[in-house]
C-alpha cells in the first residue's frame, strides 16, 4: 500500500475537480495534459537530491512496506531502507507522480507539499482529494487549515473546508481554520473535546485574548457555516451561534 502524491505546473488555481481529473488522467498516461516547465524539471531534481530512488531491483516485489518483516524491509535484503519510494517515480516534462511507502508518508508528504510551493507547482492529493496551490495561486491573507488526520492545507477552498467538517469522527476528532495574528475558528467533538457524543465545541478568537469566544452545537451543517463564515471574513466573528466569552 502507497501514499501518492502528483505535483505539476499549473497557471490558475484548479478546482479539486478538476485536478483530480488532471492527475488520472496522468497515472493513465496522458502526459500531454499539462504542458512542459522548467520549473518541474528543477522540483524533481531537488526531491531526489532529498529523497533518493532506490537503485534498479530494490524495490520490494509489490511495492508494500513489509512484505517479509517488521523493519519494512522484504526479507530479501533488496530493500533500500533509505528511500521512502514503494515504486519509481513516474517522471514527465510537466509533472512527476510520487508513490511513497505508507510509513514514511507523515515524514515525506509535507516536504514534498512544501517544495512544490517553493517551485510555483500544484500538488494534488488524491487520498484526501486535496490540492495544495502554490503562493502565486493563493489569496492575500491565506488561511490554514489542519486537523487530526491528513496534511495542512494553506488557503483551502469553501468546499475543502466543507469536507473536512463532514470528516471528523472520534479518530478525527478536532480542526482548526486559522489566520494570522491569533485569528482562528476550531472545532472539536466527542469526549476528546470534553462534550457528548454529536455535539460540537467551537471556539472563535479575534486576535485578542479578551475577543475569545465559544458555543456548543448538535448540528454539523452549523458548523460548516460557521467554518464558512471565518473563512469569507476572518475578522467579523460568524453569525447564526449564541457565542459566549470566554475572557474572564
Amino acid at each position: 500500500m502507497s501514499f501518492d502524491l502528483g505535483v505539476w505546473c499549473a497557471e490558475a488555481r484548479p478546482s479539486r475537480a478538476a485536478a483530480e481529473e488532471t492527475y488520472r488522467r496522468l497515472c493513465e498516461g496522458e502526459t500531454a495534459v499539462v504542458p512542459p516547465s522548467a520549473a518541474v524539471r528543477d522540483f524533481h531534481a531537488a526531491l531526489i537530491a532529498e529523497f533518493p530512488e532506490p537503485a534498479d531491483g530494490a524495490y520490494t516485489a509489490d511495492g508494500a512496506d513489509a512484505a517479509g518483516g517488521a523493519d519494512g524491509s522484504d526479507g530479501s535484503g533488496g530493500w533500500d531502507e533509505s528511500s521512502p519510494w514503494s515504486v519509481g517515480l513516474d517522471v514527465g516534462d510537466g509533472f512527476v507522480l510520487m508513490p511513497m511507502r505508507w510509513s514514511r508518508a507523515a515524514e515525506v508528504a509535507p516536504r514534498v507539499i512544501t517544495l512544490a510551493a517553493e517551485h510555483g507547482l500544484v500538488c494534488f492529493d488524491p487520498q484526501a482529494e486535496v490540492v495544495h496551490v502554490p503562493p502565486a495561486l493563493r489569496a492575500a491573507g491565506a488561511l490554514e487549515l489542519r486537523s487530526c488526520v491528513g496534511l495542512p492545507v494553506s488557503d483551502p477552498d469553501p468546499e475543502t473546508v466543507e469536507r473536512a467538517v463532514r470528516r471528523l469522527s472520534a479518530d478525527n476528532w478536532f480542526m482548526i481554520l486559522e489566520g494570522p495574528a491569533g485569528h482562528f475558528v476550531q472545532v472539536g467533538t466527542g469526549d476528546q473535546a470534553g462534550v457528548a457524543a454529536g455535539t460540537h465545541a467551537l471556539e472563535y478568537r479575534d486576535g485578542a485574548p479578551e475577543r475569545h469566544y465559544r458555543c456548543a452545537l448538535p448540528d454539523r451543517d452549523q458548523v460548516i457555516s460557521v467554518f464558512a463564515d471565518f473563512l469569507r471574513d476572518p475578522s467579523t466573528r460568524p453569525t447564526g451561534v449564541a457565542w459566549e466569552s470566554l475572557w474572564l
